[in-house]
């Protein structure tokens, strides 16, 4: 009997996916999409500061507020992101066990309030940095 034609013995679990975690949050070893959001915030500041002052990310500057900031926000605060995602995720999956269109609505706009907040917060350290860096 061809190997993939055998069936399992009867004590042992399906190896299937596993199932999904309450809330629709992914499995702890599933992988997850960190720092795009206040990365692209801290990088059309950044323009726009650039094409109102160009003189001012002459040289070092500039190299410096794109390559290490742009990394540091995404590193720091998409850590900090990815992490009010999953506990947003996880406090929705305990108040509303079931899903439903009301909790979509209530998912959606916690999300978009974490998303306004992060922004706005990446634009003033952003706004700050290129002040510091003169």
């Amino acid at each position: 009997m061809p190997w993939s034609a055998q069936q399992p013995p009867p004590g042992e679990p399906p190896s299937g996916p596993p199932d999904p975690a309450p809330g629709g949050a992914k499995p702890a070893g599933g992988a997850d999409m960190v720092g795009v959001w206040p990365s692209a915030v801290w990088i059309v500041v950044g323009t726009l500061f650039y094409l109102e002052n160009p003189q001012s990310f002459a040289g070092w500057k500039g190299a410096l507020y794109y390559v290490v900031g742009t990394a540091a926000v995404a590193l720091v605060i998409g850590l900090v992101s990815l992490n009010l995602r999953r506990a947003v995720a996880g406090m929705l999956a305990e108040v509303f066990p079931r899903r439903d269109r009301f909790t979509d609505l209530v998912s959606l706009m916690l999300r978009l309030m974490l998303a306004t907040a992060e922004g706005m917060l990446v634009a003033l350290l952003a706004r700050w940095t290129l002040g510091a860096l003169g």
